[in-house]
């Protein structure tokens, strides 16, 4: 997986809170949530912004 970056297009991997595994939003900001992890703001095509864990993302496109 690679290391996700602001303004990167995801895919959720969680059928958590409703959503569906194919998911796909753009990370709108980073946040450390603890010493290994990070969670990101995420746009998601619904018009929803919601606060999830990296763990679950697959970069489907990178801002690079």
């Amino acid at each position: 997986m690679s290391q996700v970056k602001v303004g990167d297009l995801i895919k959720w991997e969680s059928g958590l809170k409703g959503r569906e595994c194919n998911d796909h939003g753009v990370v709108l900001q980073l946040s450390k949530t603890g010493h290994d992890s990070l969670s990101a703001k995420v746009l998601f095509q619904d018009g929803t912004v919601e606060w999830l864990s990296t763990n679950l993302m697959e970069v489907v496109s990178g801002n690079r």
